[in-house]
């Protein structure tokens, strides 16, 4: 996930963690591949959404189980 605005050219004190969390909920509802930090993943977002859905779930039930051992 590319998140221009913290990028250090662009971040501004006053920029509230909130404005921060809401683009970041928008970009996970709404990716933009042709800002796409892995290239390989935005590819398949756009050619083979099928395919990018499946690896997601995938992903998730992964990494949400090895986070929720980190944590709790």
């Amino acid at each position: 996930m590319c998140l221009g605005m913290l990028r250090a050219d662009e971040w501004k004190p006053s920029t509230k963690i909130q404005s921060v969390l809401e683009f970041a909920r928008q970009l996970l509802s709404e990716p933009m591949p042709d800002d796409a930090v892995e290239g390989r993943i935005a590819e398949q977002f756009n050619n083979d959404r099928k395919a990018y859905e499946q690896t997601a779930k995938e992903w998730t039930k992964k990494y949400a189980k090895e986070s929720k051992k980190l944590f709790w």
